[in-house]
């Protein structure tokens, strides 16, 4: 009785985080710095507060455990690269890049001086944060772990719309909001299948690597 209150609590502030991640993107809008601080204080301290109060090991709560399938992992990693890449050359004309530059620059504050650093940011520790949270925690908290695993990629999806909603139209939008439920489905199942979240998190990275170097060359005034 005990562990389901606790797994209810844990999935009720969830969605709380999340709900509230989408506010601070969409009208409270501070600066980077901040924004990542309430991110990682409120995604990683319902972890930790799980982990203390379930009494359970941290690396079990997120799923973070070994794998030696190494070869299938640098396919995987290849494939999201490449596929990365080719739905930027196929959708590039559709997306609004003054809308996208205005964004980095005046919401998020990013400079050429300083994109490097959160680049880094968002391709190694970002990206390993969501997964945690996404890919680990979250199915954790349901006996029947598929309807773990799609409400996870919803919120996913919910999460990441609060960030790039205002980038496309809207049958773009649409499909952003598809694609993003189906990558953190994708995501899902390679964390299942090797068994770690350490899979996800260099899959994630490797995406977010691609798509932070799209976003170098706008501050660069290259695209």
């Amino acid at each position: 009785m005990r562990e389901k209150v606790i797994g209810v609590v844990s999935i009720v502030l969830v969605i709380v985080a999340v709900v509230f991640s989408y506010f601070l993107e969409q009208y409270i809008r501070p600066g980077y710095f901040v924004k990542s601080v309430i991110k990682v204080a409120s995604f990683g301290g319902i972890i930790c507060l799980y982990t203390l109060v379930s009494g359970k090991r941290i690396f079990d709560v997120i799923g973070l455990h070994k794998t030696v399938k190494i070869v299938k992992l640098a396919g995987a990693l290849a494939l999201f690269i490449v596929g990365g890449v080719a739905i930027f050359f196929i959708f590039k004309n559709l997306i609004n890049w003054d809308s996208i530059r205005n964004t980095l620059t005046s919401r998020e504050g990013l400079t050429k001086e300083n994109c490097i650093i959160v680049y880094f940011y968002i391709v190694v520790v970002n990206s390993f944060l969501e997964e945690a949270f996404f890919r680990g925690f979250i199915p954790g908290l349901f006996t029947k772990k598929k309807i773990g695993y799609c409400l996870s990629a919803v919120l996913f999806s919910a999460y990441h719309i609060g960030i790039i909603g205002n980038w496309f139209n809207l049958p773009l939008f649409i499909l952003c909001v598809v694609g993003l439920v189906l990558v953190g489905l994708f995501l899902q199942f390679l964390s299942v299948k090797f068994e770690t979240i350490a899979a996800d998190w260099m899959v994630h990275a490797s995406g977010n690597l691609v798509i932070n170097a799209i976003g170098v060359f706008l501050i660069f005034g290259m695209l």
